[in-house]
């Protein structure tokens, strides 16, 4: 499990509400922030199911245009208008989308590959 110091560096980014890691299963593995347990281990399937999703995708994509590059999937986002999940290998984190910071979430998170 990271330090705590991970989720405080996640969660003072600008907007964030909630941040966490989950394993390529879809495990919670930690959190902190402003959502239930349930919500955060249900996040956590989300994010590892749509990394696998987006792999395929990718993968499907490279071969059949021949264009490299999108393989493997290092992070995405997934907005739903009032909230946005940023995600880079096995963190994420949750914000307020009229707030982010999307270049810094980023960079942020990239640390942590």
């Amino acid at each position: 499990m990271p330090t705590l110091s991970r989720y405080d560096e996640l969660l003072a980014l600008p907007g964030a509400t909630a941040a966490g890691e989950f394993s390529d299963t879809g495990r919670l593995l930690g959190y902190q922030g402003n959502i239930s347990e349930q919500a955060a281990e249900i996040a956590a399937m989300m994010c590892a199911a749509n990394r696998l999703m987006g792999n395929m995708q990718a993968k499907g994509w490279s071969a059949y245009t021949g264009q490299g590059g999108f393989y493997p999937v290092l992070g995405f986002a997934v907005s739903g208008g009032r909230y946005t999940a940023c995600i880079m290998g096995r963190y994420g984190v949750f914000l307020e989308t009229e707030k982010a910071d999307f270049d810094r979430t980023f960079a942020t998170l990239s640390r942590y590959l």
